[in-house]
């Protein structure tokens, strides 16, 4: 006799999600390899190894637990180098159903070890969702070694607990991003024009970014009522029946779309479209069956129905224990952006505290105020104090002739981190510019600086005289592309300074 489940149940989606995470941290630790050096190596922008060495004289034990990273052991190229391959295999292992829980444990251990190392090269929101995802993932992923049929069968099905958390955490990225917009202040949201600067002022555009720029007032008024109706509201339909929750996965899949069509941030848009397989149940996924059709023999058993009662319990202990945490911290964590500590109860700032060093609770607030004007810095050299040439960089705006390219799920961490650097006020200039200025004059062929450019216009011989100038970019308009082949035009707004490679180097606040 043929018996009907009311839920079909969560382990496909779980085994779908577990691959896509994969592949994100694949790409992760892919782009990240191919800059790690030049950012934190020995020779690097912010070297690793003189960060460690400094935490070691000015903090005591609990080093360890506020820069959680395995590098504490060792820093030096060899150690990246091998840490980022290990992290390609371990993403691989993923991937491929190989030991999953292991691996993905790992993964997130490693991830973090990278995050606390690159310090503001990945302080992005992004590489907190990673790792939170992969926090979770590690109590939804089968603990079995190969992936034979029998494992599979074997694995028993994910707690309903976990499965909510993945859905709060996917309404706190949305929700949490659209309230901050309205909490923000910002007049451009409550006005309905911030996106009439977005695609010109999004940290690396594409060229598809370009042609949506061009879009009248009128698009991009609608565009953004969108955008905050798809924020605020829509979250909700994650908690609703079946039907609702998987209605509301197209939009969310053409919000991300958008999205990455338009501007580069890396892995975020597939991580977030990965987050939206748990709007799904394993009836709903492509081969699923329906509740109305899901039947089992009534005197069948399978390893994953017949799962002992202590374990069932322990599952259970530990799912509740972990939403306990996550479900207030996260709120807290978001509370905090609007009111000061002293308001808020002791305990839960304590334990906010605690856990921030392992970036896997978070708050979530994408593009809480738009930028209005786009400001680029461009590092020349001379020789002979006549010629300058400029270094162009790989993704960010320069030549105004070249396309915006399409480099995610590649994020180049320079070309990001530059974009924040105008944004400084009055601030003083950044280590890392610095270094990288000191580089350049060196050359730029130590430390893998020489990466992060598209060529470097002195190859035989470092320049004299480094400067750096301050320009205004505004995408160019219809006409202007047809008439002078450009994707922008730019106006010089000053420079941060001027210096001798041989001479001391105090360089000028930005204006």
């Amino acid at each position: 006799m043929p018996t009907t489940r009311l839920d079909p149940g969560y382990r496909r989606v779980s085994w779908v999600f577990l691959r896509l995470l994969g592949l994100c941290f694949f790409a992760a630790f892919l782009s990240l390899g191919v800059q790690v050096i030049g950012l934190i190596g020995e020779d690097g922008l912010l070297p690793l190894g003189d960060f460690l060495a400094a935490a070691r004289e000015g903090l005591g034990w609990e080093r360890y637990w506020q820069l959680p990273t395995v590098f504490w052991v060792a820093s030096g190229d060899l150690t990246l180098k091998l840490g980022i391959a290990a992290g390609l295999l371990l993403s691989l292992a993923l991937v491929f159903d190989l030991a999953p829980r292991v691996a993905v444990a790992a993964i997130w251990l490693l991830y973090l070890s990278f995050v606390t190392a690159c310090r503001e090269f990945l302080s992005f929101q992004w590489d907190n969702l990673l790792l939170e995802s992969a926090f979770l993932a590690i109590f939804i992923a089968p603990g079995h070694g190969l992936p034979t049929a029998a494992a599979r069968a074997a694995a028993p099905e994910p707690h309903p607990v976990l499965i909510l958390l993945f859905r709060w955490l996917l309404f706190r990225l949305l929700f949490e991003s659209g309230l901050a917009k309205l909490l923000s202040g910002d007049p451009t949201w409550r006005d309905l024009t911030a996106l009439s600067t977005y695609f010109e002022t999004a940290p690396l555009p594409t060229w598809i970014g370009w042609y949506a720029h061009q879009l009248p007032l009128a698009w991009h008024r609608a565009l953004t009522a969108l955008t905050l109706g798809f924020e605020t509201v829509a979250p909700f339909a994650i908690f609703g029946p079946r039907r609702v929750r998987a209605g509301l996965f197209p939009f969310h899949a053409g919000f991300q779309l958008v999205t990455l069509l338009t501007a580069n941030y890396g892995f975020f848009n597939y991580l977030s479209l990965a987050l939206g397989v748990f709007l799904f149940d394993d009836g709903q996924l492509p081969g699923g069956r329906t509740p109305a059709t899901a039947t089992t023999p009534a005197t069948a058993t399978t390893p994953a129905t017949t799962t002992p009662i202590a374990t069932s319990l322990r599952r259970t202990v530990v799912a509740v224990v972990i939403a306990a945490v996550i479900v207030p911290v996260s709120v807290i964590e978001f509370v905090r952006m609007w009111v000061v500590d002293e308001r808020l109860p002791r305990p839960l700032v304590a334990v906010c505290e605690a856990v921030s060093p392992f970036r896997s609770i978070n708050r979530y607030h994408l593009f809480v105020t738009m930028t209005l004007r786009r400001l680029e810095v461009e590092i020349q050299g001379t020789t002979d104090g006549v010629t300058w040439e400029a270094y162009e960089f790989r993704a960010k705006p320069g030549d105004p002739r070249r396309a915006p390219p399409f480099v995610a799920p590649h994020q180049p961490r320079l070309d990001f981190q530059l974009w924040f650097l105008t944004l400084r006020g009055n601030r003083s200039v950044p280590p890392y510019f610095v270094q990288l200025l000191r580089r350049l004059c060196d050359g730029g062929e130590r430390g893998g600086i020489a990466s992060f450019f598209a060529r470097n216009p002195f190859p035989v011989a470092p320049p004299a005289a480094l400067r750096v100038t301050i320009y205004r970019y505004r995408m160019s308009t219809r006409d202007e592309r047809a008439r002078d082949g450009v994707w922008w035009t730019r106006e010089p707004m000053g420079t941060l300074g001027q210096l001798n490679c041989s001479d001391d180097w105090g360089i000028r606040r930005p204006r």
